[in-house]
């Protein structure tokens, strides 16, 4: 065995460990590891909402209000899993569900990507054992960076999945690939990113654009063109009929609170970005990709000699690999310019997850670059690569592993699944709570919780905020207790807690009262609730009785 095939082997083995013991802790783990750890906080939202259908009440978060704030996909596949598998829909068994679907999608997302390095790896570069080593450097890269984000129980993991797949086809057939089969599988991926996330719609109109200038120089070009936008478009019409006559638009609402679209604020949306829920090492990717992602697609619009702009870009897209790269630089540049110019409340790593996908085949595209330069070291080169790339991975998991010993070792872990059985205690069944960012205490506690930023609510609510209608609105919908989260000390002893709540597409603020003799609860939460302030302690109050 040489040492490339051994070293593959020990890392392979590594990846398959590590992925191993995600799995228990999800599955069969203490609940409050896999939610202080693993889990996001939005995951309540997906969960809650699925588990609401399964019981009867509808597409609803609250039980009472029906909302389009989320987007389709994972939902649809959470209620057909918890149906399956969570016969009596137990709030722990739907857990378990929405976190082995997230499993499954990061699993076929990691046998997509395993195929895509096969494929784009050059084997004049790296050849034998080099390929071996390569495709263990991306799963290493997978396994310890992708996978322990805080990204089950949401949509992020199908993007991976329906991503490394479509990519894998693209490179593998080409964009054009012919044949009715090939152009009903592409489109319908496609249209199943759509739904998947609302925001991977740079995906789809760079997929097609780019195949659009693809087709006049291939035989029936314009009809694989249309096979795909016809599939794409059925996958995805079911759901713009739903959405736009149940509440008159197909976006959910949850996209326009988070987004100010048209109305560019440079300023606001790079303050959003640098203090929600994006950490630096999704930031240093993010900015990698991007700025890569520029220079991808300006290298693919430059001209040639002898030969029209058009012309030329086209000559340059017939490589397969140089078409998947432009058509995925020509994404993450919409996207993240998008996102620089209309971030308003929020933005998550899980937003973007195909750029460290990008960056993980430019990466390999430089390296083959660069031994080229150095023919006599070409192979040296490859492994060094293929090394730096393991290393990077196995350096970033040890900093997430020491951050998640840490909240492990914390006397007050603050976990969502223990302040709901708290929160359980001190209210009754029949009870309406509201408070906003508590998507997973609102769906662990099992009780009727109105959101309170607005995510996994209504258009209602947020024009309920137009004339200072916010408390009205809230006794009409039969609250009884409202939670909120606030710094360290405690309101003031005797005075009113006056509780201000942004309305962000009204874009104003109204306010409600609470007496602090009402204070049912005083817990902990470890999670940084950015949109509240960042507090650490969690009230829960009687209130509109």
């Amino acid at each position: 065995m040489t040492a490339a095939r051994g070293l593959s082997a020990a890392v392979l083995l590594l990846s398959l460990a590590l992925v191993v013991l995600i799995g228990w802790v999800l599955l069969a783990g203490d609940p409050r590891w896999s939610a202080l750890l693993l889990v996001g906080d939005d995951a309540g939202y997906y969960l809650a909402i699925a588990r609401n259908v399964c019981l009867g009440h509808g597409a609803s978060f609250d039980r009472i209000h029906p909302t389009n704030g989320f987007n389709p996909l994972y939902t649809l596949l959470l209620v057909g899993f918890d149906r399956v598998l969570v016969p009596g829909a137990s709030v722990l068994g739907c857990y378990r569900a929405g976190l082995l679907v997230s499993l499954l999608a990061l699993l076929v997302g990691l046998a997509g990507l395993v195929r895509l390095l096969a494929r784009f790896v050059d084997a004049r570069v790296f050849g034998g054992d080099l390929r071996g080593l390569a495709v263990a450097a991306g799963i290493a890269f997978y396994a310890f960076f992708i996978v322990p984000k805080k990204q089950f129980g949401m949509d992020a993991a199908l993007v991976l999945g329906l991503g490394t797949l479509y990519l894998d086809r693209a490179l593998r057939g080409g964009l054009l690939a012919p044949g009715a089969r090939a152009g009903l599988i592409d489109g319908i991926l496609l249209g199943l990113l759509l739904l998947a996330r609302v925001d991977n719609l740079p995906i789809v109109v760079a997929a097609l654009g780019t195949m659009a200038l693809l087709a006049p120089g291939r035989p029936s070009g314009f009809r694989a063109l249309g096979q795909r936008a016809l599939w794409a478009g059925l996958t995805v019409l079911p759901y713009v009929l739903w959405s736009t006559s149940r509440f008159g638009t197909w976006m959910p609402v949850s996209a326009r609170i988070k987004s100010s679209f048209p109305h560019v604020d440079l300023g606001t949306s790079l303050w959003t970005i640098r203090h929600t829920s994006v950490n630096a090492a999704d930031l240093a990717s993010f900015l990698v990709a991007y700025l890569a992602a520029w220079i991808v697609a300006l290298a693919a619009l430059r001209g040639a000699p002898g030969l029209t702009r058009v012309q030329a870009i086209r000559e340059r897209l017939r490589e397969p690999r140089t078409a998947l790269l432009a058509m995925l630089a020509l994404a993450l540049v919409m996207r993240f310019t998008y996102m620089l110019a209309f971030s308003r409340t929020d933005v998550q790593g899980g937003y973007v997850m195909l750029a460290h996908v990008f960056n993980l085949l430019v990466f390999f595209a430089a390296a083959e670059a660069l031994a080229r330069r150095v023919p006599a070291r070409a192979g040296r080169v490859a492994a060094g690569a293929a090394l730096l790339l393991i290393a990077v991975s196995l350096g970033l998991f040890a900093g997430k592993a020491a951050g998640m010993a840490r909240h492990l070792a914390g006397p007050e872990p603050g976990d969502e699944w223990t302040l709901a059985r708290e929160i359980q205690a001190v209210t009754k069944p029949d009870d309406v709570l509201y408070g906003g960012a508590f998507g997973l205490v609102a769906f662990f506690a099992d009780r009727a919780w109105i959101n309170g930023d607005g995510v996994a609510n209504t258009y209602d609510y947020q024009r309920a905020f137009e004339h200072d209608g916010l408390a009205a609105w809230l006794r009409a919908a039969g609250v009884t207790h409202v939670v909120w989260a606030a710094p360290e000390g405690g309101p003031e002893p005797g005075a009113p807690i006056r509780l201000d709540v942004e309305g962000v597409l009204a874009g104003r603020i109204n306010t409600i009262e609470v007496e602090p003799r009402d204070i049912v609860l005083v817990g902990r939460l470890a999670r940084g609730l950015a949109r509240e302030g960042g507090g650490s302690k969690v009230y829960v109050a009687r209130w509109g009785r």
